[in-house]
Protein backbone atom coordinates (compact mmCIF):
# COMPACT_ATOMS: atom_id res chain seq x y z
CA UNK A 1 0.00 0.00 0.00
CA UNK A 2 2.87 2.37 0.79
CA UNK A 3 4.38 1.74 -2.63
CA UNK A 4 1.01 2.45 -4.29
CA UNK A 5 0.78 5.81 -2.56
CA UNK A 6 4.34 6.83 -3.38
CA UNK A 7 3.93 6.28 -7.13
CA UNK A 8 1.35 9.05 -7.79
CA UNK A 9 3.21 11.35 -5.39
CA UNK A 10 6.39 10.96 -7.43
CA UNK A 11 4.60 12.39 -10.49
CA UNK A 12 4.22 15.81 -8.87
CA UNK A 13 7.65 17.00 -9.96
CA UNK A 14 7.40 15.67 -13.52
CA UNK A 15 6.40 18.00 -16.35
CA UNK A 16 3.18 17.02 -18.07
CA UNK A 17 4.74 16.97 -21.55
CA UNK A 18 7.30 14.35 -20.40
CA UNK A 19 4.62 11.84 -19.43
CA UNK A 20 3.90 8.94 -21.78
CA UNK A 21 0.15 8.97 -22.50
CA UNK A 22 0.22 6.56 -25.45
CA UNK A 23 -1.50 3.90 -23.35
CA UNK A 24 -4.55 6.12 -22.76
CA UNK A 25 -7.60 6.19 -25.08
CA UNK A 26 -7.60 8.87 -27.75
CA UNK A 27 -10.49 10.88 -26.24
CA UNK A 28 -8.76 10.92 -22.85
CA UNK A 29 -5.46 12.06 -24.43
CA UNK A 30 -7.27 14.89 -26.26
CA UNK A 31 -8.97 16.01 -23.04
CA UNK A 32 -5.70 16.05 -21.08
CA UNK A 33 -3.92 17.94 -23.85
CA UNK A 34 -6.66 20.61 -23.92
CA UNK A 35 -6.63 20.87 -20.15
CA UNK A 36 -2.86 21.28 -20.17
CA UNK A 37 -2.98 24.14 -22.64
CA UNK A 38 -5.56 25.96 -20.49
CA UNK A 39 -3.32 25.95 -17.43
CA UNK A 40 -0.07 27.04 -19.04
CA UNK A 41 1.23 30.52 -18.27
CA UNK A 42 0.26 31.75 -21.73
CA UNK A 43 -3.17 30.15 -21.48
CA UNK A 44 -3.92 31.77 -18.14
CA UNK A 45 -2.81 35.17 -19.47
CA UNK A 46 -5.08 34.87 -22.52
CA UNK A 47 -7.93 33.76 -20.28
CA UNK A 48 -7.46 36.84 -18.08
CA UNK A 49 -7.62 39.09 -21.11
CA UNK A 50 -10.90 37.69 -22.39
CA UNK A 51 -14.04 38.98 -20.74
CA UNK A 52 -17.68 38.03 -21.32
CA UNK A 53 -19.71 40.88 -19.78
CA UNK A 54 -22.83 40.23 -21.88
CA UNK A 55 -22.93 36.52 -21.07
CA UNK A 56 -22.27 37.14 -17.39
CA UNK A 57 -25.01 39.75 -17.26
CA UNK A 58 -27.35 37.35 -19.05
CA UNK A 59 -26.54 34.60 -16.56
CA UNK A 60 -27.20 36.87 -13.59
CA UNK A 61 -30.41 38.14 -15.18
CA UNK A 62 -31.72 34.61 -15.69
CA UNK A 63 -30.89 33.67 -12.12
CA UNK A 64 -32.63 36.72 -10.69
CA UNK A 65 -35.59 36.39 -13.12
CA UNK A 66 -34.99 39.89 -14.47
CA UNK A 67 -34.47 38.16 -17.84
CA UNK A 68 -36.87 35.42 -18.92
CA UNK A 69 -37.20 32.96 -21.78
CA UNK A 70 -40.67 32.65 -23.37
CA UNK A 71 -41.93 29.07 -23.24
CA UNK A 72 -39.41 28.00 -20.61
CA UNK A 73 -40.50 26.53 -17.30
CA UNK A 74 -37.29 27.24 -15.39
CA UNK A 75 -36.74 30.74 -16.75
CA UNK A 76 -40.36 31.81 -17.23
CA UNK A 77 -41.56 35.38 -16.91
CA UNK A 78 -42.43 36.03 -13.21
CA UNK A 79 -44.99 38.57 -14.40
CA UNK A 80 -47.31 35.82 -15.63
CA UNK A 81 -48.66 35.53 -12.08
CA UNK A 82 -49.66 39.22 -12.05
CA UNK A 83 -52.10 41.25 -14.11
CA UNK A 84 -50.99 41.67 -17.69
CA UNK A 85 -50.27 45.28 -18.71
CA UNK A 86 -53.54 45.31 -20.66
CA UNK A 87 -55.50 44.04 -17.64
CA UNK A 88 -53.71 46.35 -15.22
CA UNK A 89 -54.11 49.66 -17.04
CA UNK A 90 -57.91 49.99 -16.42
CA UNK A 91 -57.39 49.16 -12.72
CA UNK A 92 -54.47 51.55 -12.11
CA UNK A 93 -56.56 54.61 -11.23
CA UNK A 94 -58.84 52.62 -8.89
CA UNK A 95 -55.88 51.08 -7.09
CA UNK A 96 -54.07 54.40 -6.66
CA UNK A 97 -57.23 55.93 -5.23
CA UNK A 98 -57.70 52.95 -2.92
CA UNK A 99 -54.19 53.11 -1.46
CA UNK A 100 -53.99 56.92 -1.67
CA UNK A 101 -50.81 56.96 -3.69
CA UNK A 102 -50.03 58.84 -6.92
CA UNK A 103 -49.32 56.98 -10.13
CA UNK A 104 -45.89 58.60 -10.58
CA UNK A 105 -42.84 58.02 -8.41
CA UNK A 106 -41.80 61.70 -8.33
CA UNK A 107 -45.09 62.76 -6.73
CA UNK A 108 -44.92 59.93 -4.20
CA UNK A 109 -41.40 60.85 -3.10
CA UNK A 110 -42.23 64.57 -2.91
CA UNK A 111 -45.34 64.12 -0.78
CA UNK A 112 -43.94 61.35 1.38
CA UNK A 113 -40.27 61.15 2.25
CA UNK A 114 -39.19 64.76 1.63
CA UNK A 115 -42.08 66.27 3.57
CA UNK A 116 -41.69 63.90 6.52
CA UNK A 117 -37.97 64.53 6.89
CA UNK A 118 -38.46 68.30 6.60
CA UNK A 119 -41.08 68.24 9.36
CA UNK A 120 -38.80 66.17 11.60
CA UNK A 121 -35.91 68.60 11.11
CA UNK A 122 -38.15 71.52 12.09
CA UNK A 123 -39.40 69.67 15.18
CA UNK A 124 -35.89 68.89 16.43
CA UNK A 125 -34.68 72.42 15.64
CA UNK A 126 -37.48 74.04 17.65
CA UNK A 127 -36.95 71.87 20.76
CA UNK A 128 -34.17 72.66 23.23
CA UNK A 129 -32.34 69.93 25.20
CA UNK A 130 -34.17 70.95 28.37
CA UNK A 131 -37.72 70.67 26.99
CA UNK A 132 -39.08 67.77 29.03
CA UNK A 133 -42.00 65.96 27.40
CA UNK A 134 -41.11 66.78 23.79
CA UNK A 135 -39.10 64.91 21.19
CA UNK A 136 -35.65 66.49 21.26
CA UNK A 137 -31.90 66.01 21.08
CA UNK A 138 -30.06 66.08 24.41
CA UNK A 139 -26.64 67.62 25.10
CA UNK A 140 -24.85 64.57 23.66
CA UNK A 141 -26.93 64.72 20.47
CA UNK A 142 -28.95 61.60 21.31
CA UNK A 143 -32.62 61.39 20.39
CA UNK A 144 -34.99 61.54 23.37
CA UNK A 145 -38.58 60.26 22.90
CA UNK A 146 -40.61 60.79 26.07
CA UNK A 147 -43.64 58.56 26.70
CA UNK A 148 -47.13 59.88 26.15
CA UNK A 149 -49.34 60.56 29.09
CA UNK A 150 -52.43 58.43 29.55
CA UNK A 151 -55.38 59.55 27.47
CA UNK A 152 -58.75 59.92 29.15
CA UNK A 153 -61.75 58.91 27.07
CA UNK A 154 -64.37 61.69 27.25
CA UNK A 155 -67.57 60.82 29.07
CA UNK A 156 -69.53 61.89 25.98
CA UNK A 157 -67.65 59.30 23.91
CA UNK A 158 -68.44 56.54 26.42
CA UNK A 159 -72.11 57.50 26.46
CA UNK A 160 -72.26 57.58 22.64
CA UNK A 161 -70.54 54.20 22.43
CA UNK A 162 -73.02 52.61 24.81
CA UNK A 163 -75.97 54.19 23.00
CA UNK A 164 -74.81 52.96 19.59
CA UNK A 165 -74.18 49.49 21.04
CA UNK A 166 -77.74 49.39 22.38
CA UNK A 167 -79.04 50.14 18.89
CA UNK A 168 -77.29 47.12 17.36
CA UNK A 169 -79.62 44.21 16.50
CA UNK A 170 -79.05 40.75 17.92
CA UNK A 171 -78.02 38.21 15.27
CA UNK A 172 -76.58 34.69 15.17
CA UNK A 173 -73.25 34.44 13.35
CA UNK A 174 -74.81 32.52 10.43
CA UNK A 175 -77.47 35.18 9.93
CA UNK A 176 -74.81 37.88 10.01
CA UNK A 177 -72.83 36.17 7.25
CA UNK A 178 -75.92 35.65 5.09
CA UNK A 179 -76.84 39.31 5.44
CA UNK A 180 -73.31 40.42 4.60
CA UNK A 181 -73.27 38.20 1.52
CA UNK A 182 -76.49 39.84 0.33
CA UNK A 183 -74.62 43.18 0.31
CA UNK A 184 -71.17 42.09 -0.87
CA UNK A 185 -71.62 38.70 -2.65
CA UNK A 186 -68.42 37.46 -1.03
CA UNK A 187 -69.61 33.84 -1.32
CA UNK A 188 -69.23 34.14 -5.10
CA UNK A 189 -65.46 34.06 -4.54
CA UNK A 190 -65.66 30.40 -3.50
CA UNK A 191 -65.22 28.73 -6.87
CA UNK A 192 -64.98 24.99 -7.40
CA UNK A 193 -61.43 23.60 -7.44
CA UNK A 194 -62.26 21.84 -10.71
CA UNK A 195 -62.57 25.19 -12.43
CA UNK A 196 -66.36 25.41 -12.74
CA UNK A 197 -67.51 29.01 -12.28
CA UNK A 198 -71.26 28.49 -12.31
CA UNK A 199 -73.42 30.34 -9.80
CA UNK A 200 -73.62 28.75 -6.37
CA UNK A 201 -76.82 27.05 -5.34
CA UNK A 202 -78.54 27.77 -2.05
CA UNK A 203 -77.39 24.43 -0.67
CA UNK A 204 -73.77 25.08 -1.67
CA UNK A 205 -73.81 28.50 0.00
CA UNK A 206 -75.19 26.94 3.15
CA UNK A 207 -72.43 24.32 3.17
CA UNK A 208 -69.70 26.92 2.59
CA UNK A 209 -70.93 29.01 5.52
CA UNK A 210 -71.05 25.90 7.69
CA UNK A 211 -67.43 25.15 6.84
CA UNK A 212 -66.36 28.75 7.56
CA UNK A 213 -68.05 28.73 10.96
CA UNK A 214 -66.69 25.27 11.80
CA UNK A 215 -63.10 26.28 11.09
CA UNK A 216 -63.31 29.77 12.60
CA UNK A 217 -64.85 28.57 15.86
CA UNK A 218 -62.68 25.40 15.87
CA UNK A 219 -65.77 23.25 16.28
CA UNK A 220 -64.64 20.89 13.55
CA UNK A 221 -66.75 19.36 10.81
CA UNK A 222 -68.09 16.52 12.96
CA UNK A 223 -69.68 18.73 15.62
CA UNK A 224 -70.65 21.31 13.00
CA UNK A 225 -72.56 18.73 10.98
CA UNK A 226 -74.47 17.75 14.12
CA UNK A 227 -75.22 21.40 14.94
CA UNK A 228 -76.51 22.03 11.42
CA UNK A 229 -78.38 18.75 11.09
CA UNK A 230 -76.47 17.54 8.00
CA UNK A 231 -74.25 14.55 7.39
CA UNK A 232 -70.50 14.80 7.88
CA UNK A 233 -69.78 14.08 4.22
CA UNK A 234 -71.54 17.28 3.08
CA UNK A 235 -69.26 19.85 4.79
CA UNK A 236 -66.24 17.61 4.21
CA UNK A 237 -66.75 17.70 0.43
CA UNK A 238 -67.41 21.42 0.53
CA UNK A 239 -64.22 22.08 2.47
CA UNK A 240 -62.19 20.03 0.03
CA UNK A 241 -63.54 21.61 -3.15
CA UNK A 242 -64.34 25.23 -2.14
CA UNK A 243 -62.56 26.37 1.05
CA UNK A 244 -59.02 26.94 -0.21
CA UNK A 245 -56.50 29.61 0.74
CA UNK A 246 -56.97 31.44 -2.57
CA UNK A 247 -60.78 31.58 -2.30
CA UNK A 248 -60.67 32.54 1.38
CA UNK A 249 -58.22 35.33 0.66
CA UNK A 250 -60.34 36.65 -2.21
CA UNK A 251 -63.53 36.59 -0.14
CA UNK A 252 -61.81 38.42 2.71
CA UNK A 253 -60.58 41.07 0.25
CA UNK A 254 -64.16 41.68 -0.90
CA UNK A 255 -65.29 42.21 2.70
CA UNK A 256 -62.36 44.49 3.56
CA UNK A 257 -62.97 46.60 0.45
CA UNK A 258 -66.65 46.91 1.36
CA UNK A 259 -65.72 47.99 4.88
CA UNK A 260 -63.27 50.54 3.51
CA UNK A 261 -66.07 52.25 1.58
CA UNK A 262 -68.28 52.65 4.65
CA UNK A 263 -68.36 56.19 5.99
CA UNK A 264 -67.98 55.30 9.72
CA UNK A 265 -64.80 53.33 8.94
CA UNK A 266 -63.04 56.60 8.13
CA UNK A 267 -64.06 58.02 11.49
CA UNK A 268 -63.20 54.93 13.55
CA UNK A 269 -59.74 54.76 11.95
CA UNK A 270 -58.65 52.12 9.49
CA UNK A 271 -55.40 50.93 8.00
CA UNK A 272 -54.44 51.87 4.48
CA UNK A 273 -52.04 50.01 2.27
CA UNK A 274 -48.92 51.91 1.19
CA UNK A 275 -47.03 51.70 -2.10
CA UNK A 276 -43.39 51.97 -3.02
CA UNK A 277 -41.49 55.19 -3.61
CA UNK A 278 -38.71 53.58 -5.62
CA UNK A 279 -38.72 55.54 -8.85
CA UNK A 280 -37.29 52.96 -11.23
CA UNK A 281 -39.67 50.16 -10.26
CA UNK A 282 -42.74 52.20 -9.34
CA UNK A 283 -44.98 50.94 -12.21
CA UNK A 284 -43.99 47.32 -11.55
CA UNK A 285 -44.57 47.65 -7.81
CA UNK A 286 -47.97 49.22 -8.37
CA UNK A 287 -48.92 46.33 -10.68
CA UNK A 288 -47.68 43.81 -8.12
CA UNK A 289 -49.58 45.54 -5.29
CA UNK A 290 -52.74 45.72 -7.39
CA UNK A 291 -52.46 42.04 -8.31
CA UNK A 292 -52.26 41.16 -4.61
CA UNK A 293 -55.00 43.59 -3.56
CA UNK A 294 -57.50 42.44 -6.19
CA UNK A 295 -56.76 38.72 -5.69
CA UNK A 296 -54.99 38.00 -8.99
CA UNK A 297 -51.97 36.58 -7.13
CA UNK A 298 -51.13 35.58 -3.57
CA UNK A 299 -48.32 36.98 -1.45
CA UNK A 300 -47.04 33.48 -0.67
CA UNK A 301 -46.68 32.75 -4.39
CA UNK A 302 -44.74 35.95 -5.12
CA UNK A 303 -42.47 35.58 -2.10
CA UNK A 304 -41.90 31.92 -2.95
CA UNK A 305 -40.86 32.77 -6.50
CA UNK A 306 -38.45 35.44 -5.28
CA UNK A 307 -37.02 33.18 -2.60
CA UNK A 308 -36.41 30.40 -5.14
CA UNK A 309 -34.27 32.67 -7.33
CA UNK A 310 -30.50 32.24 -6.80
CA UNK A 311 -29.97 36.00 -7.14
CA UNK A 312 -32.08 38.85 -5.82
CA UNK A 313 -34.77 40.07 -8.16
CA UNK A 314 -34.73 43.79 -9.02
CA UNK A 315 -38.36 44.14 -7.99
CA UNK A 316 -37.64 42.39 -4.69
CA UNK A 317 -34.74 44.76 -4.03
CA UNK A 318 -37.00 47.72 -4.82
CA UNK A 319 -39.60 46.37 -2.41
CA UNK A 320 -37.01 46.24 0.37
CA UNK A 321 -36.05 49.82 -0.36
CA UNK A 322 -39.75 50.72 -0.24
CA UNK A 323 -39.97 49.15 3.20
CA UNK A 324 -37.02 51.18 4.46
CA UNK A 325 -38.50 54.40 3.06
CA UNK A 326 -41.94 53.75 4.51
CA UNK A 327 -40.45 53.01 7.93
CA UNK A 328 -38.46 56.23 7.70
CA UNK A 329 -41.58 58.21 6.79
CA UNK A 330 -43.57 56.58 9.58
CA UNK A 331 -40.86 57.23 12.16
CA UNK A 332 -40.48 60.85 11.06
CA UNK A 333 -44.23 61.50 11.27
CA UNK A 334 -44.43 59.70 14.59
CA UNK A 335 -41.71 61.89 16.08
CA UNK A 336 -42.81 65.16 14.48
CA UNK A 337 -46.48 65.18 15.44
CA UNK A 338 -47.72 64.39 18.98
CA UNK A 339 -51.21 64.09 17.50
CA UNK A 340 -49.97 61.26 15.27
CA UNK A 341 -48.41 59.50 18.25
CA UNK A 342 -51.65 59.86 20.17
CA UNK A 343 -53.66 58.50 17.25
CA UNK A 344 -51.41 55.45 16.94
CA UNK A 345 -51.69 54.80 20.66
CA UNK A 346 -55.47 55.05 20.42
CA UNK A 347 -55.55 52.56 17.54
CA UNK A 348 -53.37 50.15 19.50
CA UNK A 349 -55.85 50.31 22.36
CA UNK A 350 -58.64 49.51 19.90
CA UNK A 351 -56.83 46.30 19.10
CA UNK A 352 -57.79 44.84 22.46
CA UNK A 353 -61.52 44.51 21.60
CA UNK A 354 -60.43 42.94 18.31
CA UNK A 355 -58.38 40.32 20.13
CA UNK A 356 -61.32 39.66 22.44
CA UNK A 357 -63.58 39.20 19.41
CA UNK A 358 -61.18 36.61 17.97
CA UNK A 359 -61.07 34.78 21.29
CA UNK A 360 -64.86 34.66 21.43
CA UNK A 361 -65.06 33.36 17.87
CA UNK A 362 -62.35 30.73 18.35
CA UNK A 363 -63.92 29.30 21.49
CA UNK A 364 -63.76 25.52 20.88
CA UNK A 365 -60.72 23.39 21.79
CA UNK A 366 -59.86 26.09 24.37
CA UNK A 367 -58.70 28.34 21.55
CA UNK A 368 -55.97 25.92 20.44
CA UNK A 369 -55.29 25.07 16.79
CA UNK A 370 -54.95 21.29 16.78
CA UNK A 371 -54.55 20.62 13.08
CA UNK A 372 -51.11 19.11 12.37
CA UNK A 373 -50.49 20.28 8.79
CA UNK A 374 -49.46 23.79 7.80
CA UNK A 375 -51.96 24.06 4.94
CA UNK A 376 -54.85 23.13 7.23
CA UNK A 377 -53.66 25.61 9.86
CA UNK A 378 -53.39 28.36 7.23
CA UNK A 379 -56.91 27.73 5.94
CA UNK A 380 -58.30 27.70 9.47
CA UNK A 381 -56.55 31.00 10.25
CA UNK A 382 -58.07 32.51 7.09
CA UNK A 383 -61.54 31.35 8.17
CA UNK A 384 -61.06 33.07 11.54
CA UNK A 385 -59.83 36.23 9.79
CA UNK A 386 -62.78 36.16 7.39
CA UNK A 387 -65.37 35.89 10.18
CA UNK A 388 -63.62 38.52 12.29
CA UNK A 389 -63.60 41.00 9.41
CA UNK A 390 -67.22 40.10 8.67
CA UNK A 391 -68.30 40.96 12.21
CA UNK A 392 -66.37 44.25 12.11
CA UNK A 393 -67.84 45.17 8.71
CA UNK A 394 -71.37 44.27 9.80
CA UNK A 395 -71.05 46.21 13.08
CA UNK A 396 -69.58 49.24 11.31
CA UNK A 397 -72.49 49.27 8.88
CA UNK A 398 -75.06 49.20 11.67
CA UNK A 399 -73.10 51.82 13.61
CA UNK A 400 -73.44 54.01 10.53
CA UNK A 401 -77.20 53.42 10.50
CA UNK A 402 -77.37 54.34 14.18
CA UNK A 403 -75.34 57.51 13.65
CA UNK A 404 -77.59 58.48 10.77
CA UNK A 405 -80.68 57.90 12.90
CA UNK A 406 -79.34 60.05 15.73
CA UNK A 407 -78.41 62.86 13.38
CA UNK A 408 -81.80 62.57 11.72
CA UNK A 409 -83.36 63.26 15.11
CA UNK A 410 -81.40 66.48 15.38
CA UNK A 411 -78.70 65.07 17.64
CA UNK A 412 -75.15 66.32 17.23
CA UNK A 413 -72.67 63.45 16.80
CA UNK A 414 -69.16 64.94 16.47
CA UNK A 415 -66.58 63.03 14.48
CA UNK A 416 -64.07 63.60 17.29
CA UNK A 417 -66.13 61.37 19.59
CA UNK A 418 -66.41 58.65 16.93
CA UNK A 419 -62.63 58.30 16.87
CA UNK A 420 -62.83 56.76 20.37
CA UNK A 421 -65.25 54.01 19.25
CA UNK A 422 -64.05 50.63 18.01
CA UNK A 423 -66.27 48.39 15.83
CA UNK A 424 -65.13 45.22 17.60
CA UNK A 425 -68.43 44.91 19.50
CA UNK A 426 -69.48 41.28 20.03
CA UNK A 427 -72.09 41.12 22.81
CA UNK A 428 -74.98 41.21 20.31
CA UNK A 429 -73.75 38.25 18.23
CA UNK A 430 -74.46 34.64 19.11
CA UNK A 431 -71.59 32.24 18.34
CA UNK A 432 -73.05 29.24 20.17
CA UNK A 433 -76.00 26.85 20.19
CA UNK A 434 -77.87 25.32 17.26
CA UNK A 435 -76.62 26.88 14.04
CA UNK A 436 -79.32 27.29 11.42
CA UNK A 437 -77.97 28.38 8.03
CA UNK A 438 -81.13 29.38 6.16
CA UNK A 439 -80.08 31.13 2.95
CA UNK A 440 -83.62 31.82 1.69
CA UNK A 441 -85.40 32.89 4.89
CA UNK A 442 -82.78 35.28 6.31
CA UNK A 443 -83.02 37.99 3.61
CA UNK A 444 -86.76 38.28 4.31
CA UNK A 445 -85.92 39.48 7.85
CA UNK A 446 -84.02 42.49 6.58
CA UNK A 447 -87.11 44.52 5.75
CA UNK A 448 -86.52 45.16 2.07
CA UNK A 449 -82.77 45.63 2.40
CA UNK A 450 -83.02 48.27 5.15
CA UNK A 451 -81.32 46.11 7.78
CA UNK A 452 -82.50 44.47 10.98
CA UNK A 453 -84.46 46.13 13.69
CA UNK A 454 -82.72 46.80 16.96
CA UNK A 455 -83.52 44.22 19.61
CA UNK A 456 -84.88 45.53 22.91
CA UNK A 457 -82.36 45.33 25.70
Amino acid sequence: MKLGIEKPLSLRGVDAHLLDMSMLPRERRRFLATLGRRFTVQGLERRGERRYPILLALRDGLRSEDVFVPGSRRYADPGIYLFTPEQWQPRLAEFCQLVREPSTAAEAIAQGLHQALTDLEETLASASPGDVGTVRLDEQGKLVIPPLSAEDIPAEAKALRDELASMLPFAPIASLLIELDARTSFLACFTHAGGRKSSLSVETKRNILAVLIADATDLGLTRMSEACGVSYATPARTQQWYAREATLREANTVIVNHHYKLEPAKKFGGGTMSSSVVAGCWPGLLRMGGSLKFGEATASLIVGKWSAASRQNTLAAALKEWGRMRRTIHAACHLSYPVCRRKISRQLNKGEPLHALRRDLHYAQQGTIVRPHLQDQTEQAWCLTLLTDSVICWTTEYYGMGIGELRGQGREVPDELLSFIAPGHRENINFFGFINVDIEAEPAKLGGGCGRCASPR
